[in-house]
């Protein structure tokens, strides 16, 4: 499942992306992540999130030279890493993984609307049919 920063159960404005259509060009995701790339700010992608290659973000409409790969880190925990991305200020939406409590995803959401961003995560189900539709 792929979750964008208002899609948890308790939050009123839930929009989520089915399994059928995350992928595609008309996709929630991607158009909203394709609306993100025209600010100033960075489209961050961590170590754990499936990066499509840059055709596939052109495609999609999304300005490549603004998206990021953000490298795993020994010290640092993704939750950390996001934490730090949030608290730079300087990243319109990030893309994780969604191994995250339910209290941690309300938490990132909460403190990446703070500064004007936006957080997506995204599961191993959701990595797999990106990775399938991709090569």
């Amino acid at each position: 499942m792929l979750i964008n920063n208002a899609a948890l159960p308790h939050h009123s404005h839930a929009s989520l992306a089915s399994n059928d259509d995350t992928f595609s060009a008309s996709s929630p995701l991607f158009s909203r992540l394709s609306m993100l790339s025209k600010r100033p700010r960075w489209l961050l992608f961590t170590a754990e999130a499936t990066l499509p290659t840059i055709p596939e973000l052109v495609a999609f409409g999304i300005d490549a030279s603004k998206v990021v790969k953000i490298k795993a880190s020994l010290s640092m925990t993704e939750k950390d890493i996001i934490l730090k991305a949030i608290s730079a200020k300087n990243a319109s939406a990030i893309v994780s993984s969604d191994n995250f409590s339910c209290e941690d995803k309300a938490s990132l959401i909460l403190k990446a609307k703070e500064v004007g961003c936006e957080i997506f995560f995204m599961d191993q189900s959701i990595r797999q049919t990106l990775i399938r539709n991709l090569h």
